[in-house]
């Protein structure tokens, strides 16, 4: 009985350091391009965020509206802390709450707006 705890005990700290080794591995699970598109009413909106593992992105948006179309194209930093995103655009910082499930990446601002993008 006593070698089976041994094996059991043995058995999850390994899993644990394999799981948490796989972890650090992937780096942070943010880093990657995030894309949302949505439409109403003649207005289509698509945006694609991309983090980079240097901190750094960019943020491609697009907006058409009556056959019209405006593409803005910006840089950011960003940084993680808990589920704080902090990210620096054009002299601005905002700090925001964020959560990854799955494929979808939800992020709260400030004012409380919610936004949700999804793995490219």
């Amino acid at each position: 009985m006593k070698n089976l705890k041994y094996v059991l005990i043995m058995f999850i700290a390994l899993t644990a350091t394999i799981a948490c080794s796989d972890d650090s591995d992937d780096g942070n699970p943010i880093v990657g391009t995030w894309v949302l598109s949505e439409s109403a009413e003649g207005l289509e909106v698509s945006l694609e965020a991309t983090f980079n593992d240097n901190n750094k992105g960019t943020l491609l948006a697009t907006i058409s509206l009556l056959g019209e179309t405006a593409t803005e194209n910006s840089s950011f930093t960003w940084s993680t802390d808990g589920d704080q995103l902090t990210m620096t655009m054009e002299g601005e910082t905002e700090v925001s709450t964020y959560s990854i499930s799955g494929n979808k990446l939800t992020i709260t601002d400030s004012e409380g707006s919610v936004t949700v993008l999804t793995r490219a």
